[in-house]
């Protein structure tokens, strides 16, 4: 999806015991951040798109145009594969603009804190699963070469709410010596250059415009 998606990889602490995130322990990475305390980290490719902008595979009747193809984050939803199955509840609050059937003969999708039809959900924590040993490979690589990123990582999990570290995607392909970083980059590009000009002069999404910029510069060098 390089080709459709701005990507990114998102680093999220959680700090242990944390209610739901009893899963974390199976797909996340232990480290410890100062000052000497330990934190599970979910460590995570996304579609890096603000949350105010409809997703660019929207057809103009509000479809997805890649149903057959398209993530499975997307056909999880609107459970979360991140969170324990038995903390599903809030995921199914509608959120602003989701034109969702709430009343008394929607099909029922959870009962007693488990998810009716759970082949999509199996197929992510499965995926979640599988990728586990790379990421946290990733992860361990990542905060041992980067001080800068460990102390990134450190003020997100002390913030309140726990925040997050948004990370170039290429740096997870640098470590990765299988994957090829030539096409990616080629495809990446300009997806990359489409939403810096969508995002450029808005002071409320001065966040993603600075990633789409910064990603750039670093994917230019190998998409020429």
């Amino acid at each position: 999806m390089a080709d459709r998606f701005p990507l990114a990889m998102t680093i999220t602490p959680v700090k242990p015991g944390t209610r739901g995130q009893g899963v974390v322990e199976t797909i996340g990475a232990s480290v410890v951040v100062p000052p000497k305390k330990r934190f599970w980290l979910l460590v995570s490719p996304v579609a890096f798109i603000p949350p105010s902008m409809p997703c660019p595979e929207l057809t103009p009747d509000n479809l997805c145009g890649i149903h057959e193809r398209k993530p499975i984050r997307c056909r999880t939803m609107p459970f979360y594969g991140y969170k324990d199955e038995d903390h599903q509840l809030d995921m199914l609050t509608p959120r602003n603009g989701w034109l969702c059937d709430t009343s008394e003969t929607a099909p029922v999708v959870y009962r007693d804190r488990r998810i009716v039809d759970r082949t999509d959900f199996e197929a992510e924590r499965q995926a979640l699963v599988d990728q586990a040993v790379g990421l946290r490979r990733y992860a361990d690589l990542l905060l041992k070469h980067s001080p800068v990123m460990g102390a990134r990582v450190a003020k997100a999990s002390q913030s309140s709410p726990i925040g997050r570290v948004v990370v170039s995607f290429v740096s997870f392909l640098r470590y990765d010596r299988s994957l090829d970083l030539l096409g990616f980059a080629r495809s990446q590009t300009p997806i990359l250059e489409q939403w810096e000009q969508r995002t450029a002069g808005d002071s409320k999404l001065t966040e993603y415009n600075t990633y789409y910029r910064e990603a750039l510069s670093d994917l230019r060098r190998y998409s020429q």
